[in-house]
């Protein structure tokens, strides 16, 4: 409930404020939120070791050369040609993802991942390759935006089953190296299945400089416009953010449903102010 009135009373100073008020800021204070009611972070404790051999993606790999990462987003290899390195964790899923019970009788859960470079992840579950659709496990992707989050669900999981990570992270190009690096951006286990009908339209993405979709396009746009433009954007965008409070309140039910569902009424609000 404390919750719920700290973000009420954030949405009434939204709703209250000039159109001005909206904010790439804005946007980002609710999305840093928002991702905590339905996913926890994984990258906490995550081991790294820096350079391409010996290979880590195996389950049972050798971690006696790895490191626990005092910040697991440090960028590496920057300006550094073949640059690349290895993440891996494992835990155990929880009883619960934020403000959601996970069934105990499983539910479909997706490891979302977000690097800086190149990347490929692959998944075990209690000994096995995890990820319906995967290859053995696997996925891969590179130069993602920062909005973008790579999932491997449906993966069927409970409390109590057993998942070990593991990420070859590259700098791209790796030929002639990348002022950028490499390195985590996010790492998540999240729930899935119906939910991600919701889930995706509501927090969107970023298409193109100045184009998007949901909170990420919303931020982008707000960022990006100019003059009467930002104007007209930043006052369509404001009844939207007012009303987020709803999407913090229906945690209180402890359902997943009731979040789909307010995801749901809030992602066909931003995009309607999304049209032009």
């Amino acid at each position: 409930m404390r919750a719920a009135l700290l973000f009420g009373s954030v949405a009434l100073l939204l709703a209250s404020a000039p159109a001005r008020g909206q904010s790439p800021d804005d946007v980002t204070k609710f999305i840093d939120r928002l991702i905590e009611l339905d996913s926890i972070d994984i990258a906490k404790d995550v081991k790294f070791r820096s350079g391409l051999e010996p290979p880590l993606h195996y389950l049972d790999a050798d971690e006696s050369g790895m490191t626990v990462l005092k910040n697991p987003f440090e960028v590496f290899g920057k300006n550094k040609p073949g640059a690349a390195g290895w993440y891996r964790i494992t835990f155990v899923v929880p009883e619960k993802l934020g403000k959601i019970a996970i069934p105990k009788t499983g539910y479909n859960l997706g490891i979302e991942s977000n690097l800086i470079g190149a990347w490929e992840i692959y998944t075990y579950q209690n000994g096995k390759t995890a990820g319906l659709w995967s290859k053995d496990g696997m996925l891969r992707a590179a130069d993602r935006h920062p909005s973008y989050w790579m999932s491997n669900a449906p993966m069927p999981s409970k409390p109590g089953d057993r998942l070990t990570v593991a990420i070859l992270a590259t700098s791209s190009p790796l030929g002639r190296g990348s002022p950028d690096g490499f390195g985590l951006r996010h790492l998540r286990l999240r729930f899935a299945l119906g939910h991600t009908a919701a889930r995706q339209p509501f927090y969107g993405s970023v298409d193109a400089p100045g184009i998007g979709s949901g909170l990420h396009g919303a931020r982008e746009k707000l960022q990006t416009l100019k003059g009467d433009d930002l104007t007209r954007f930043q006052e369509k965008l404001k009844g939207p953010l007012s009303r987020m409070n709803l999407v913090f309140e229906s945690t209180e039910s402890g359902k997943l449903d009731d979040l789909t569902k307010a995801m749901m009424a809030a992602s066909k609000e931003l995009a309607e102010a999304h049209r032009r």
